[in-house]
Formats: structure tokens, C-alpha cells, sequence
């Protein structure tokens, strides 16, 4: 707990009660197309940010970090919102990470998921459903964060040989 709020506050989470997560189907960064109903049986973050905006550049980093720590049992899916392709390729060339960067153009996602502002994450459970949304900086890397990620799996997802603190 912090200051009364639920322990997820603390890190910038809030409860996302919705009952479904909007669709997304957009390019990759990389080549081909990303359909998020493909994409089920893990812990789901949906992270909407920017290369000119510095608190979201920052929170990549802490991205990269539960994702190297998370294993298979986290899928992050970075969304950047607005920007051309060769400025996107550009950073991430600068400062590479190792899960999906996707490409919203034209906004659409952004406008589906309710965006108001950059940056901005969804937690999706097992089975996408809605579970936690950040509308500021989360640090995904603090210790507790990969635990209170894992307990929205009925299954209580393991990871074997690993403490809770991401690198």
C-alpha cells in the first residue's frame, strides 16, 4: 500500500475496467502485420509512446527491462503514434529493444484505445482481458512490478531461477 491507494498505484497502474480490449492491427516496425487477437496466452502490456516525447523515451528502457526479465510470460507491444517510419527505424537503431514495435500513422489506434496523452499503457490479462492502465510514466523495471504482472494470471505464472527484480 501507498498512501491508502492499492499497491499497483504506487507504480502508476490503475484498474482498467472495460470489459473488452479495443482491437489492434497494425504494421510492424520491422516488416509485416501484428494482430493483436493473436496474441493470448501471456500478460500483454499495450504501450502507446513517442520518439520526441523524453518520459516515454525513459520508459522504454524500464520496458526493455521487464522484457528481458519477464521472459515468455510478458508480451510488450510498443505503439508509436503518428510518426514516419524512418524516424521510428532511427531511434530504435540508436536504442534497440527486443519486443514488438508497432506503427499507428494515422492515429487510429490511438483513437480506439482512448488515448489521451503520451505516454499512456494497457495491461491486458491471459485471454486480453483489461486489467491495468498507467496514463503517465510507469517503471516497470521496480521490484514488485513483475510479481503484481504475473498475479493477473490464473495460473499464477512462474518464472523459474529468477528473483523479482528486473535487470
Amino acid at each position: 500500500m501507498f498512501g491508502g491507494a492499492p499497491a499497483d498505484a504506487a507504480h502508476g497502474l490503475k484498474p482498467w475496467a472495460q470489459d473488452s480490449s479495443p482491437g489492434l492491427s497494425l504494421d510492424q516496425l520491422d516488416g509485416g502485420a501484428f494482430e493483436l487477437a493473436t496474441s493470448t496466452d501471456s500478460i500483454t502490456i499495450v504501450h502507446f509512446f513517442a520518439t520526441w516525447c523524453e518520459p516515454c523515451v525513459e520508459e522504454m528502457a524500464s520496458l526493455q527491462a521487464l522484457h528481458i526479465g519477464a521472459g515468455n510470460a510478458v508480451t510488450i507491444l510498443a505503439v508509436d503514434v503518428g510518426e514516419v517510419d524512418a524516424r521510428v527505424r532511427r531511434f530504435f537503431s540508436e536504442h534497440p529493444v527486443g519486443f514488438a514495435i508497432l506503427l499507428d500513422r494515422d492515429r487510429a489506434a490511438m483513437k480506439a484505445w482512448g488515448v489521451e496523452g503520451l505516454p499512456t499503457s494497457f495491461v491486458l490479462a491471459p485471454g486480453l482481458r483489461p486489467a491495468l492502465k498507467a496514463d503517465e510514466p510507469v517503471d516497470w523495471a521496480a521490484d514488485g512490478m513483475l510479481s503484481r504482472l504475473l498475479a493477473l494470471s490464473p495460473e499464477q505464472t512462474t518464472i523459474t531461477n529468477r528473483e523479482d527484480k528486473v535487470p
